[in-house]
Protein backbone atom coordinates (compact mmCIF):
# COMPACT_ATOMS: atom_id res chain seq x y z
CA UNK A 1 0.00 0.00 0.00
CA UNK A 2 1.38 3.47 -1.01
CA UNK A 3 0.10 6.31 1.22
CA UNK A 4 -0.46 9.48 -0.74
CA UNK A 5 1.66 12.47 0.24
CA UNK A 6 0.05 13.98 3.46
CA UNK A 7 2.12 17.51 3.43
CA UNK A 8 -0.27 18.02 -0.09
CA UNK A 9 -3.02 15.64 -0.27
CA UNK A 10 -5.96 16.13 3.09
CA UNK A 11 -6.59 12.81 4.87
CA UNK A 12 -10.09 12.88 4.73
CA UNK A 13 -12.51 14.43 1.93
CA UNK A 14 -16.03 14.76 1.42
CA UNK A 15 -17.84 12.01 -0.11
CA UNK A 16 -21.13 11.10 -1.04
CA UNK A 17 -21.62 7.89 1.11
CA UNK A 18 -23.73 4.72 1.17
CA UNK A 19 -25.25 4.70 5.02
CA UNK A 20 -24.82 1.71 6.91
CA UNK A 21 -27.78 -0.03 7.70
CA UNK A 22 -30.19 1.95 5.22
CA UNK A 23 -30.99 1.70 1.43
CA UNK A 24 -29.91 5.69 1.60
CA UNK A 25 -26.71 7.98 1.28
CA UNK A 26 -25.35 11.27 3.06
CA UNK A 27 -22.57 13.66 3.09
CA UNK A 28 -20.20 13.31 5.29
CA UNK A 29 -16.24 13.28 6.11
CA UNK A 30 -14.26 10.25 4.44
CA UNK A 31 -10.87 9.19 4.28
CA UNK A 32 -8.80 9.97 1.22
CA UNK A 33 -8.00 6.29 0.08
CA UNK A 34 -4.73 4.40 -0.44
CA UNK A 35 -3.54 3.44 -3.36
CA UNK A 36 -2.65 0.50 -4.61
CA UNK A 37 0.08 -0.70 -7.57
CA UNK A 38 -0.91 0.67 -10.32
CA UNK A 39 -3.16 2.85 -8.89
CA UNK A 40 -3.72 6.98 -9.46
CA UNK A 41 -5.16 9.42 -7.26
CA UNK A 42 -7.27 11.97 -8.80
CA UNK A 43 -8.87 14.77 -6.95
CA UNK A 44 -12.30 15.34 -8.88
CA UNK A 45 -13.18 18.39 -10.63
CA UNK A 46 -16.83 17.25 -12.01
CA UNK A 47 -18.92 14.17 -11.91
CA UNK A 48 -21.72 13.09 -14.33
CA UNK A 49 -24.81 11.38 -12.88
CA UNK A 50 -26.07 8.03 -14.15
CA UNK A 51 -29.32 6.05 -13.60
CA UNK A 52 -26.98 3.27 -11.66
CA UNK A 53 -26.26 6.02 -9.49
CA UNK A 54 -29.24 6.25 -7.34
CA UNK A 55 -30.25 2.45 -8.42
CA UNK A 56 -26.90 1.79 -6.46
CA UNK A 57 -27.92 3.70 -3.23
CA UNK A 58 -31.66 2.41 -3.34
CA UNK A 59 -31.03 -1.37 -4.22
CA UNK A 60 -27.20 -3.14 -4.33
CA UNK A 61 -24.14 -0.57 -3.44
CA UNK A 62 -22.45 -1.84 -0.41
CA UNK A 63 -22.61 -0.28 2.86
CA UNK A 64 -19.74 2.60 3.45
CA UNK A 65 -19.00 2.49 0.14
CA UNK A 66 -18.91 6.26 -2.11
CA UNK A 67 -21.33 6.47 -4.89
CA UNK A 68 -21.15 7.41 -8.20
CA UNK A 69 -19.05 6.10 -11.82
CA UNK A 70 -18.28 9.47 -13.96
CA UNK A 71 -15.65 11.55 -13.15
CA UNK A 72 -13.17 13.83 -14.43
CA UNK A 73 -10.06 15.95 -12.26
CA UNK A 74 -6.48 15.96 -11.78
CA UNK A 75 -3.91 13.58 -11.29
CA UNK A 76 -2.57 14.13 -7.44
CA UNK A 77 -0.64 11.08 -6.97
CA UNK A 78 0.56 7.93 -8.17
CA UNK A 79 0.99 4.56 -7.21
CA UNK A 80 3.58 1.77 -7.83
CA UNK A 81 4.21 -0.60 -10.52
CA UNK A 82 1.89 1.47 -12.90
CA UNK A 83 1.10 0.19 -16.15
CA UNK A 84 0.84 2.96 -17.62
CA UNK A 85 4.12 4.72 -16.96
CA UNK A 86 3.04 7.69 -18.88
CA UNK A 87 0.87 9.40 -16.04
CA UNK A 88 2.40 12.27 -14.49
CA UNK A 89 1.38 14.49 -11.44
CA UNK A 90 -0.62 17.36 -12.95
CA UNK A 91 -2.40 15.37 -15.83
CA UNK A 92 -5.84 15.74 -16.41
CA UNK A 93 -8.05 12.63 -16.04
CA UNK A 94 -11.81 11.16 -16.47
CA UNK A 95 -12.73 7.92 -16.96
CA UNK A 96 -15.33 5.46 -14.95
CA UNK A 97 -15.10 3.86 -11.70
CA UNK A 98 -17.83 1.25 -10.33
CA UNK A 99 -19.38 4.18 -7.44
CA UNK A 100 -21.34 1.92 -4.27
CA UNK A 101 -18.23 -0.83 -4.07
CA UNK A 102 -15.35 1.41 -3.46
CA UNK A 103 -14.82 3.96 -0.85
CA UNK A 104 -13.05 7.24 -3.06
CA UNK A 105 -14.91 10.33 -4.44
CA UNK A 106 -13.60 13.81 -3.62
CA UNK A 107 -10.46 12.37 -4.35
CA UNK A 108 -10.63 8.88 -5.85
CA UNK A 109 -8.06 6.24 -7.26
CA UNK A 110 -8.48 4.16 -10.58
CA UNK A 111 -6.12 2.06 -12.19
CA UNK A 112 -3.43 4.00 -13.84
CA UNK A 113 -4.85 1.95 -17.33
CA UNK A 114 -8.33 2.32 -17.04
CA UNK A 115 -8.89 6.19 -16.88
CA UNK A 116 -7.98 8.36 -19.86
CA UNK A 117 -6.00 11.72 -20.42
CA UNK A 118 -8.01 14.94 -21.15
CA UNK A 119 -6.34 17.19 -23.43
CA UNK A 120 -5.60 20.12 -21.93
CA UNK A 121 -4.98 21.74 -26.00
CA UNK A 122 -8.38 20.25 -26.71
CA UNK A 123 -10.73 22.95 -27.92
CA UNK A 124 -13.62 20.60 -27.60
CA UNK A 125 -13.69 18.92 -24.20
CA UNK A 126 -12.72 19.99 -21.25
CA UNK A 127 -12.93 18.99 -17.43
CA UNK A 128 -15.92 19.88 -17.68
CA UNK A 129 -17.13 17.65 -20.65
CA UNK A 130 -15.12 14.74 -19.83
CA UNK A 131 -17.12 12.77 -17.31
CA UNK A 132 -20.13 12.71 -19.80
CA UNK A 133 -17.60 10.40 -21.22
CA UNK A 134 -17.86 7.81 -18.76
CA UNK A 135 -20.58 4.97 -18.37
CA UNK A 136 -22.77 5.95 -21.91
CA UNK A 137 -19.56 5.94 -23.91
CA UNK A 138 -17.86 2.86 -22.34
CA UNK A 139 -20.98 1.15 -22.92
CA UNK A 140 -22.17 2.05 -26.19
CA UNK A 141 -18.37 1.23 -27.50
CA UNK A 142 -18.26 -2.10 -25.74
CA UNK A 143 -21.99 -3.33 -26.74
CA UNK A 144 -20.52 -2.20 -30.44
CA UNK A 145 -16.88 -3.18 -30.71
CA UNK A 146 -16.30 -6.08 -28.42
CA UNK A 147 -20.68 -7.45 -28.24
CA UNK A 148 -21.91 -6.69 -31.93
CA UNK A 149 -18.23 -7.07 -34.18
CA UNK A 150 -18.83 -3.24 -35.27
CA UNK A 151 -15.29 -2.53 -36.98
CA UNK A 152 -13.12 -0.47 -35.03
CA UNK A 153 -12.21 2.84 -36.27
CA UNK A 154 -10.43 3.30 -38.57
CA UNK A 155 -12.38 0.55 -40.34
CA UNK A 156 -15.40 0.71 -41.91
CA UNK A 157 -18.66 -1.86 -42.44
CA UNK A 158 -18.50 -2.91 -46.44
CA UNK A 159 -21.29 -2.34 -48.11
CA UNK A 160 -24.63 -0.60 -46.99
CA UNK A 161 -25.79 -2.22 -43.86
CA UNK A 162 -28.41 -0.70 -41.13
CA UNK A 163 -27.63 -0.66 -37.41
CA UNK A 164 -30.96 -0.34 -35.23
CA UNK A 165 -30.30 2.06 -31.56
CA UNK A 166 -33.35 1.64 -29.55
CA UNK A 167 -33.48 5.32 -27.24
CA UNK A 168 -31.63 7.16 -28.93
CA UNK A 169 -31.77 10.18 -27.18
CA UNK A 170 -30.43 8.19 -23.99
CA UNK A 171 -26.61 9.13 -22.93
CA UNK A 172 -25.68 5.50 -24.44
CA UNK A 173 -27.89 5.75 -27.01
CA UNK A 174 -26.14 9.13 -28.38
CA UNK A 175 -23.14 7.65 -28.14
CA UNK A 176 -23.93 4.25 -29.82
CA UNK A 177 -25.59 6.72 -32.79
CA UNK A 178 -22.02 8.05 -33.55
CA UNK A 179 -20.25 5.22 -33.05
CA UNK A 180 -22.02 3.29 -35.40
CA UNK A 181 -21.88 6.15 -38.05
CA UNK A 182 -17.97 6.30 -37.48
CA UNK A 183 -18.41 2.36 -38.50
CA UNK A 184 -20.29 3.18 -41.56
CA UNK A 185 -23.20 2.01 -40.97
CA UNK A 186 -26.93 3.28 -41.84
CA UNK A 187 -28.24 4.13 -38.20
CA UNK A 188 -32.00 4.34 -37.82
CA UNK A 189 -32.86 5.24 -33.88
CA UNK A 190 -36.04 5.13 -32.19
CA UNK A 191 -36.54 8.78 -29.79
CA UNK A 192 -40.36 10.43 -28.82
CA UNK A 193 -40.48 13.20 -31.11
CA UNK A 194 -39.26 15.96 -29.46
CA UNK A 195 -35.89 14.42 -29.39
CA UNK A 196 -35.71 13.63 -33.34
CA UNK A 197 -33.95 16.69 -34.32
CA UNK A 198 -31.27 16.04 -31.55
CA UNK A 199 -30.97 12.80 -32.87
CA UNK A 200 -29.99 12.96 -36.64
CA UNK A 201 -28.09 15.91 -35.30
CA UNK A 202 -25.72 13.04 -33.89
CA UNK A 203 -26.01 11.30 -36.77
CA UNK A 204 -29.28 9.17 -37.18
CA UNK A 205 -30.39 9.07 -40.61
CA UNK A 206 -33.69 7.98 -40.21
CA UNK A 207 -35.64 8.03 -36.25
CA UNK A 208 -39.17 6.39 -35.32
CA UNK A 209 -41.27 7.19 -33.19
CA UNK A 210 -41.63 4.21 -30.60
CA UNK A 211 -45.03 5.37 -28.65
CA UNK A 212 -46.67 2.91 -31.21
CA UNK A 213 -45.19 -0.80 -31.37
CA UNK A 214 -46.85 -2.46 -34.29
CA UNK A 215 -46.46 1.20 -36.38
CA UNK A 216 -42.62 1.25 -34.88
CA UNK A 217 -41.78 -2.26 -36.05
CA UNK A 218 -43.62 -1.71 -39.58
CA UNK A 219 -41.25 1.42 -39.99
CA UNK A 220 -38.14 0.01 -38.86
CA UNK A 221 -38.87 -2.81 -41.28
CA UNK A 222 -38.84 -0.71 -44.02
CA UNK A 223 -36.77 1.35 -43.89
CA UNK A 224 -33.97 -0.89 -43.17
CA UNK A 225 -35.57 -3.01 -46.18
CA UNK A 226 -36.12 -6.20 -43.46
CA UNK A 227 -32.27 -6.69 -43.68
CA UNK A 228 -31.25 -5.53 -40.11
CA UNK A 229 -29.17 -8.12 -38.53
CA UNK A 230 -27.18 -5.52 -35.56
CA UNK A 231 -28.77 -3.59 -32.63
CA UNK A 232 -28.60 -1.57 -29.25
CA UNK A 233 -31.38 -1.38 -26.97
CA UNK A 234 -31.00 1.18 -24.30
CA UNK A 235 -33.96 0.85 -22.61
CA UNK A 236 -34.02 -3.11 -22.42
CA UNK A 237 -37.87 -3.77 -21.17
CA UNK A 238 -40.48 -6.33 -22.25
CA UNK A 239 -41.97 -3.23 -24.52
CA UNK A 240 -38.85 -1.90 -26.55
CA UNK A 241 -37.74 -5.19 -26.82
CA UNK A 242 -41.12 -6.04 -29.09
CA UNK A 243 -39.76 -3.33 -31.65
CA UNK A 244 -35.90 -4.54 -31.79
CA UNK A 245 -36.21 -7.99 -32.18
CA UNK A 246 -39.41 -7.53 -34.27
CA UNK A 247 -37.63 -5.47 -36.67
CA UNK A 248 -34.56 -7.70 -37.07
CA UNK A 249 -34.65 -9.57 -40.63
CA UNK A 250 -36.77 -12.99 -40.43
CA UNK A 251 -32.92 -15.02 -41.27
CA UNK A 252 -29.91 -15.00 -40.36
CA UNK A 253 -29.26 -14.99 -43.93
CA UNK A 254 -26.97 -11.60 -44.46
CA UNK A 255 -25.26 -12.38 -41.27
CA UNK A 256 -25.88 -13.50 -38.05
CA UNK A 257 -28.63 -11.62 -35.68
CA UNK A 258 -27.26 -9.81 -32.66
CA UNK A 259 -29.17 -7.59 -30.32
CA UNK A 260 -27.44 -6.17 -26.92
CA UNK A 261 -29.18 -4.96 -24.18
CA UNK A 262 -28.64 -3.18 -21.21
CA UNK A 263 -30.55 -5.19 -18.83
CA UNK A 264 -31.71 -8.48 -17.73
CA UNK A 265 -33.77 -9.71 -20.40
CA UNK A 266 -37.54 -11.01 -19.11
CA UNK A 267 -38.75 -13.97 -19.73
CA UNK A 268 -40.88 -13.06 -22.51
CA UNK A 269 -38.13 -11.03 -23.51
CA UNK A 270 -36.46 -14.78 -24.03
CA UNK A 271 -39.22 -16.33 -25.38
CA UNK A 272 -39.25 -13.65 -28.28
CA UNK A 273 -35.69 -13.29 -28.80
CA UNK A 274 -35.82 -17.57 -29.39
CA UNK A 275 -38.72 -17.31 -31.48
CA UNK A 276 -37.33 -14.74 -33.27
CA UNK A 277 -34.00 -16.67 -33.60
CA UNK A 278 -32.28 -13.55 -32.78
CA UNK A 279 -28.75 -13.50 -29.98
CA UNK A 280 -30.27 -11.35 -27.45
CA UNK A 281 -27.70 -10.78 -24.81
CA UNK A 282 -27.03 -8.31 -21.76
CA UNK A 283 -23.95 -5.87 -21.85
CA UNK A 284 -22.69 -4.87 -18.37
CA UNK A 285 -19.71 -2.31 -18.36
CA UNK A 286 -18.60 -3.39 -15.14
CA UNK A 287 -17.13 -6.47 -16.67
CA UNK A 288 -14.66 -3.65 -17.70
CA UNK A 289 -13.76 -2.25 -13.89
CA UNK A 290 -15.09 -4.62 -11.64
CA UNK A 291 -13.52 -8.43 -10.30
CA UNK A 292 -16.89 -9.67 -8.94
CA UNK A 293 -20.60 -7.69 -8.49
CA UNK A 294 -23.38 -8.95 -6.81
CA UNK A 295 -26.55 -7.71 -8.12
CA UNK A 296 -30.14 -7.69 -6.26
CA UNK A 297 -31.53 -11.10 -6.96
CA UNK A 298 -28.84 -13.31 -6.34
CA UNK A 299 -27.35 -11.85 -9.61
CA UNK A 300 -23.52 -12.05 -10.23
CA UNK A 301 -21.61 -10.81 -12.42
CA UNK A 302 -17.58 -11.33 -12.65
CA UNK A 303 -15.46 -9.56 -14.29
CA UNK A 304 -14.06 -10.60 -17.54
CA UNK A 305 -10.44 -9.72 -18.82
CA UNK A 306 -10.63 -9.54 -22.32
CA UNK A 307 -13.10 -6.88 -21.14
CA UNK A 308 -10.91 -4.60 -18.90
CA UNK A 309 -7.88 -5.27 -21.89
CA UNK A 310 -10.71 -3.39 -23.95
CA UNK A 311 -11.41 -0.79 -22.00
CA UNK A 312 -7.64 -0.39 -21.51
CA UNK A 313 -7.59 0.30 -25.40
CA UNK A 314 -10.60 2.44 -25.11
CA UNK A 315 -8.83 4.79 -22.95
CA UNK A 316 -5.84 5.18 -25.02
CA UNK A 317 -7.97 5.87 -27.89
CA UNK A 318 -10.30 8.17 -26.35
CA UNK A 319 -8.71 11.36 -27.09
CA UNK A 320 -8.87 10.30 -30.76
CA UNK A 321 -12.45 9.05 -30.64
CA UNK A 322 -12.91 13.06 -29.70
CA UNK A 323 -10.30 15.36 -31.84
CA UNK A 324 -10.05 12.92 -34.69
CA UNK A 325 -13.08 11.03 -35.03
CA UNK A 326 -15.55 14.35 -33.98
CA UNK A 327 -17.75 11.63 -31.36
CA UNK A 328 -19.31 14.25 -29.42
CA UNK A 329 -20.67 14.44 -25.68
CA UNK A 330 -24.07 14.55 -24.93
CA UNK A 331 -25.67 17.77 -24.20
CA UNK A 332 -24.96 18.90 -20.69
CA UNK A 333 -27.43 20.23 -17.79
CA UNK A 334 -25.09 22.00 -15.31
CA UNK A 335 -26.17 21.35 -12.08
CA UNK A 336 -25.79 23.14 -8.64
CA UNK A 337 -24.97 22.00 -5.11
CA UNK A 338 -21.99 19.82 -5.45
CA UNK A 339 -22.07 16.74 -3.55
CA UNK A 340 -24.87 18.19 -2.18
CA UNK A 341 -26.33 18.81 -4.82
CA UNK A 342 -26.36 15.10 -6.44
CA UNK A 343 -28.55 13.70 -3.30
CA UNK A 344 -30.95 16.50 -3.17
CA UNK A 345 -31.69 17.44 -6.46
CA UNK A 346 -29.70 15.02 -9.04
CA UNK A 347 -31.48 11.62 -7.60
CA UNK A 348 -34.76 13.30 -6.88
CA UNK A 349 -34.85 14.00 -11.18
CA UNK A 350 -33.98 10.84 -12.35
CA UNK A 351 -36.00 8.47 -9.96
CA UNK A 352 -39.04 11.11 -11.29
CA UNK A 353 -37.47 10.26 -15.05
CA UNK A 354 -37.45 14.32 -16.03
CA UNK A 355 -33.88 13.63 -17.31
CA UNK A 356 -34.08 13.35 -21.10
CA UNK A 357 -31.34 14.09 -23.71
CA UNK A 358 -28.99 15.83 -21.54
CA UNK A 359 -26.43 14.58 -18.93
CA UNK A 360 -26.54 16.17 -15.22
CA UNK A 361 -23.17 17.33 -14.43
CA UNK A 362 -22.10 18.66 -11.27
CA UNK A 363 -19.26 20.39 -10.28
CA UNK A 364 -17.33 19.35 -7.18
CA UNK A 365 -14.16 21.77 -6.69
CA UNK A 366 -11.60 23.26 -8.20
CA UNK A 367 -8.53 21.49 -9.03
Amino acid sequence: MVRPDIQRIPSRMKALVIHDTERTAEVKEHPVPDLEDNDILVKVAYVAQNPTDWKHVAFWGKPRATDGCDFSGKVVALGKNLVDSSWQIGDLAAGIVHGGQFRDREYLRVPSNAAWKVPTSSSKVGLREAPVYGIGFGTAAQALYARLDVPYPPAKVQGDEWFLVYGGSTSVGLFAVQLAKLAGFKVVATCSSRNFDLVKQYGADEVVDYRDSEAATKKIRSITGESLRRGLDTISETSSLKITLNSFADTDANGKRKLQLLLPISDEGKALAEKRGVDAQTNWVYTCISDTFHFFKDLTIEGVPADREFYAKLCKDTPAFIEEYNVRPNPITDMEGGLKGILEKGFNLMQAGKVSASKLVFKIQDV
